[in-house]
């Protein structure tokens, strides 16, 4: 593939409608607002809105050229600024292959090329066939040469990936707990504010409708209160059957396929997403219990790679939607066997609690009393106060650090509870860091940073013992490397992490 070549001429349309996906909030915005104007060229407007998406659609597609030599993959892009991008094949970390609606119409696929600390966007080739894909996946992960390997550096470079590993095992979610997952989604509050924006542009036109007086006809008894109590159901119900099956969509078909030296991951009913993780990439795992799901027992399991970005540069991966607490350690056992650990850890001082109830319930306290006395509103609007020292009482309950020789666990709760796994040879970054008034008290927090994406991610447990913090660092101060006679250190507490019983 020495010869430039063009994607499938449905990455045209592909691209126009990416660009109608993402600014597709203006869009709809525009669209009520331009009718509700009677001298405004509505349909002008709309046809010559989506004929210029097309034309530049078009144009990325002649634009956009790729071809691979010498082990280089080189694309050149851009309509009026020229942009060429090189990405040489010893530093390709993740290669996802995505199956889109679009691109399933006509058997082909999309090729995300990443290396660490870059974006998907900025290799990203939107249709091409199969067999091409096949081909594009092979010139750029072919095992290296016995020289090449001898002169490159770091994990990636020392290890490299064969080109169809065998697969050691295969992990599904069973349909039960995707059930629960799209039931239980964090995404319902977006689903909401999303419902919420498009009805604030459309409400002028429902309530000059005849529809609107038809629908309140049908309410047992036609008032204001009942109105209200009618419209914030509907918003709950909506919002909740969109996250409902945009989960559903997203995680279906999900399957984890566990190979010698790589994850691969692969989900979605309508678009197919296959992600690919080296296992030398994985910088952490974390499990996080949310306010819903912790009570029923689960929890989603997420992956840290400093080889994957998205398009908002995150490196967090889904490796698991949803499992029971119980099923955890094999889950762990079966996917990611060195972050299957167990061990003491200590948790903050008792001093510490009034400082995590304070942090939680100052605000709020402050807003509810302002509320309450200029808005005159029902004694009821106090029970957030007292809510939010209840939540700062969990928040201390759950923080909580341990380490053994070479691995860091960390545990906190904003409103999901967090436990990190932390290799630590991964540590980029560890921060001991004090308050003047957590240093009246002899306390700390410490904060650890790990490459994730572009961007990175950060890990914190609040309000510890000062000397505990400090024996921490000192721990992650010998270059990252275990030692064999190595003790475990000890830190004040007696704390079983994780605690998953």
């Amino acid at each position: 593939m020495s010869e430039f070549e063009r994607q499938h001429p449905i990455a045209a349309v592909s691209r126009a409608f990416g660009l109608i996906r993402g600014n597709f909030i203006t869009i709809l915005i525009f669209l009520f607002v331009g009718a509700q104007s009677d001298n405004f060229p509505f349909l002008w407007w709309i046809g010559g809105g989506f004929g210029l998406l097309l034309v530049l659609g078009i144009a990325n597609w002649w634009r956009f050229l790729y071809k691979i030599e010498d082990g280089t993959l080189h694309i050149k892009s851009g309509i009026f600024v020229r942009k060429d991008l090189y990405l040489t094949k010893d530093r390709i970390q993740v290669i996802d292959i995505t199956a889109g609606i679009l691109q399933r119409m006509f058997g082909l696929v999309r090729l995300d090329i990443q290396t660490a600390g870059s974006s998907s966007r900025q290799a990203a080739i939107d249709a091409i066939t199969r067999d091409k894909a096949a081909e594009v996946n092979r010139m750029l992960r072919e095992v290296k040469s016995a020289n090449d390997a001898s002169e490159s550096s770091g994990d990636a470079d020392q290890e490299a990936i064969s080109l169809q590993p065998e697969t050691i095992k295969k992990i599904k979610l069973p349909a039960k707990e995707l059930l629960i997952a799209a039931s239980t989604s964090g995404s319902f509050g977006i689903a909401l504010s999303i419902i919420a924006t498009v009805f604030s542009q459309i409400e002028p036109l429902i309530s000059e409708s005849e529809l609107f007086e038809y629908l309140f006809g049908l309410l047992p008894t036609q008032t204001d209160t009942m109105m209200i109590i009618t419209v914030i159901a509907v918003f709950v119900v909506f919002a909740w059957l969109l996250s409902f099956f945009s989960t559903l969509f997203t995680y279906g078909n999900f399957q984890i396929d566990v190979k010698e030296k790589e994850i691969v991951v692969s989900r979605g009913i309508f678009e197919k997403k296959r992600i690919t993780v080296p296992f030398n990439r994985i910088q952490a795992i974390h499990v996080t219990e949310g306010i819903i799901r912790q009570p029923l027992g689960y929890a989603s399991v997420h992956l840290e790679s400093a080889g994957y970005g998205d398009d908002k540069g995150t490196g967090s991966i889904v490796l698991y939607p949803l499992i029971r607490i119980q099923h955890l350690k094999t889950l762990l056992n079966d996917v990611v066997p060195d972050y299957d650990k167990e061990f003491s850890g200590s948790k903050p001082p008792s001093r510490s609690a009034r400082r995590y109830i304070f942090r939680s319930a100052f605000l709020v306290t402050i807003i509810t009393a302002l509320l309450y006395w200029y808005l005159a509103l029902n004694i009821w609007i106090w029970v957030l106060p007292i809510v939010s020292l209840f939540w700062g009482w969990k928040k201390y309950k759950d923080a909580a650090f341990g380490w053994d020789i070479d691995m860091l666990l960390m545990r906190n709760r904003r409103l999901s509870r967090s436990t990190a796994f932390i290799k630590k040879k991964r540590v980029q970054d560890a921060a001991v860091i004090q308050s003047p008034f957590q240093r009246m008290r002899d306390l700390a927090t410490i904060q650890l940073f790990v490459a994730s994406g572009d961007r990175g991610k950060s890990f914190q447990v609040r309000d510890l013992e000062l000397e505990d913090a400090r024996l921490l660092l000192q721990h992650l101060q010998k270059n990252g490397v275990p030692v064999e006679d190595e003790t475990e250190p000890e830190v004040s507490g007696n704390y079983a992490l994780p605690g998953w019983a």
